[in-house]
Parts: C-alpha cells; structure tokens; sequence
C-alpha cells in the first residue's frame, strides 16, 4: 500500500483516517457529529487499527502504542474495589448527594492540601473530563472562547464545543514549555478559560514554578487592561507520574480563580471506572458554587460518579502510586527513539514520548510503523502535525516490537 493513503495493513481503512465506512444509519447524526468524526477521533482510530493487526498477527506481535491505557491496577487497589462492591451500607444503590459522598469529599480536600480548600470545594467527578466539563460549564459563559495550548490533548475541544464555547490555540515553546507571549495574543475580550495540562498530554512537559508564576501574570495583565477574569483550569490526571527531577507546582498559590481536574485513571490504574474529581480555589468556593456545580452534573448528564468507585477509594489507606514501571518503560521507548535517529522531547511526567516526524508526510511515517505493527497517533491529533505520540504504558515485548519498527521505518527511505 501506499504509507499516506489512509488504509491500514492489508488495505483496510483506518477509522478517523478520512470518514467512517457508510452502512444503516448514514446521515442520522447531526452535522456537528459528523465534523467532528470527520476532523479527529484519531487515538480511537489508532486502537482499531491496533486491534485489527493483533487479530491478524496476534498480540504479541503488536505495538499497540496509540490509547493512553495504563498498567494494570495494584493488588491492593483491586481489592479496595472488591471491598467496595460488597460494600453493605444504607441506599448502597441509590442516590446520593451529587458531588458524591460526603466522606470522600472531606478526603479529597485533605488531598489537595491547600488552606482554605474544604470539602465544599470538592466535587466527585467522572474523571477529569467530567471534572473539565463541569467547571467550563459552570463559570464560563457560554460563548467564551477557550485557550489551550498546542500540543494539546484532543479531547478539550469536544468538552468546550458540548458547553458553547469555541477553541482557541496558542502555541508552546520548541521543547514544550509555556510560550507567554503567545499565551497574551491569544487573550482577547472573548477568553473566559484557558486549559493547561500539566504533565502535558502529549509533551511530557510539566509546569515549573516560574512558568506558573508568568502564566499568573499574563492573566492578571490581562484582568488589569479590563478583561474578564480568565479561569484557569489544570488538569493533573498525570500529577503523581512526575519524573524525578521535575517536580509538581501549586497553581493555587499563583492564581486565584483556578480549578484542579484529577483523575485516578492512570496513576491507580482503574481509567475503565471513571472517577476523578474536580477542585475550587478558596476564591471559588461557596454555596453558589457548590448548587451550581451540583446542577451541572445533572445537567451533564449523570447524576453523581460511580458509588463503587467513591468508595473503593475510601477503602484506600493511600492513594500514592509508583511511578517507577512508567519511568522504566519510559527510558526504555527513549533509547528505542535514539538509537533510530529520531528527535523526542524529554517526557517529564505522564505516559507519552513526543517524537518529531523524521519525514516531511508525518502521516506516511505513522503508516509506514502500522506496516511494521507499531501503531502512534500523529501529531495532527494535538495541533502539531509535524510530531507524532508514543504511549510507552505496554508490556515489555510491545517496547521490543516497537524499537525496531522505529529503526526500519526511519531508515526505509526519505520522506
């Protein structure tokens, strides 16, 4: 085949590489649906196109390096889970508080240890993408635009577009670190949020102190021309897969009109349960807020965050993960990226390698490592097409399948 004609091994079409197949049901959905398979879905793409090699190939034939799966969960957390199914408690199925159980709340905020965060700044979320949704929804009006930062994960597009808001994208610097300036021209009378993931999904870049505290100023200049404050929102669902020496900032004490999204899909493991939560900066918090952020999870569509999953979380001693299988793994895929001649921005936290492209077609690349059963998303996916990402979170073999797909396709030919 040809590498960039948006097939798969075989032939066959790549889901989200130019349309879905028609079949019953064509022309249902709406316009905006159709776009958007149209314009991205590109790591879902990714994992279909893995699954069809394994079933072809098998699995340990396979680099599936496209979804950010983690590793398996701990012993320990799958019996917390265990536990907390068979958990017996009054209206153990029924409804709770929306923002989740009361106990989980006041632990949550001990968590964030930050003064003034009490548990009426917590609310138990679906994941960090409920957490980000919930907070666009409730303190950015609709019509706002939204500012994230490229590379910027996919996903905050769709959660901005469902809440009203339109998406604006500022550039980052060559290594992944903030651009100020670009971050300031993006600001205009419309901003209402900007989105900084930090370890970012797919740099690996995490925030220093003074990034943070020259973000903080930018939006505070930008208060102080008579713009609406901007909040700040940082999704930390990689907060506790930090490589040492890089280390976590408190944005709360930089900028006050801040909320935290965090998950426990990756550092415990459990990304299928669906639980995170979302955090207010003491400025934030307050009976208004916390009705307001209860209504929006009704009206988001789900009542409150799986009770299995609140209280597994409860039966925890510790939520602290260990970071070192990932950092492994991630030294492991580097060396792999080197040795094939390749040039990679330094993971310093989370699950991605951000790989510039060694041919000018990025796309061509990625389908020429799908050849070789290695399956990337492009960079296309996150705003940079000229970069791919690698999900280093696989077994060991994967990593071997996957050094040398990279060796053989960037010394297969130019692009």
């Amino acid at each position: 085949m040809s590498p960039g004609d948006g097939s798969g091994p075989g032939g066959s079409p790549v889901e989200g590489h130019g349309g879905v197949s028609a079949g019953r049901g064509e022309g249902a959905v709406t316009a905006w649906v159709r776009g958007e398979i149209e314009a991205g879905g590109w790591v879902r793409a990714g994992a279909a196109t893995a699954q069809r090699l394994r079933e072809r190939y098998g699995a340990d034939a396979v680099a599936d390096l496209s979804l950010g799966q983690p590793l398996e969960a701990s012993e320990a957390v799958r019996q917390a889970f265990e536990r907390a199914a068979s958990a017996v408690r009054p209206r153990r199925f029924g409804y709770m508080p929306n923002l989740g159980y009361p106990e989980l709340r006041e632990r949550l905020a001990e968590d964030v240890d930050v003064a003034g965060v009490t548990a009426q700044s917590v609310a138990v979320t679906v994941g960090a993408a409920g957490a980000i949704s919930m907070a666009l929804r409730a303190f950015v009006e609709a019509g706002s635009e939204v500012v994230v930062l490229a590379p910027y994960f996919s996903e905050f597009r769709l959660y901005s577009e469902v809440c009203g808001h339109r998406l604006r994208v500022a550039g980052s610097a060559e290594d992944g670190s903030l651009d100020l300036e670009a971050i300031a021209a993006a600001l205009n009378d419309a901003t209402g949020a900007l989105i900084l993931n930090t370890p970012c999904n797919p740099s690996g870049h995490v925030v220093t102190e003074e990034e943070m505290r020259g973000l903080a100023l930018v939006l505070g200049a930008h208060r102080g021309r008579g713009g609406r404050p901007v909040l700040l929102i940082v999704d930390e669902v990689y907060r506790r897969l930090i490589y040492p020496p890089h280390r976590r900032v408190e944005p709360f004490r930089h900028y006050q009109h801040t909320v935290l999204c965090r998950s426990f899909s990756k550092d415990l493991g459990v990304a299928g349960e669906r639980i995170g939560y979302l955090a207010l900066h003491p400025s934030l918090t307050g009976a208004e807020s916390e009705a307001g952020l209860a209504l929006c999870q009704r009206a988001l569509g789900y009542v409150n965050a799986p009770a299995t999953a609140q209280l597994a979380l409860l039966e925890l001693p510790t939520w602290d993960a260990d970071a070192t299988p990932y950092r492994e793994r991630r030294d492991t895929i580097a060396d792999a990226v080197a040795a094939a001649g390749l040039q990679a921005a330094e993971c310093q936290g989370g699950l991605y390698l951000w790989v510039r492209s060694p041919w000018e077609d990025t796309m061509a690349f990625t389908a020429a490592l799908a050849e070789r059963r290695a399956v990337v998303v492009p960079g296309v996916a996150f705003g940079v097409p000229d970069h791919f990402r690698i999900c280093f979170s696989v077994e060991r073999p994967a990593l071997q399948v996957a050094a040398q797909a990279l060796v053989e396709a960037a010394t297969s030919r130019s692009g």
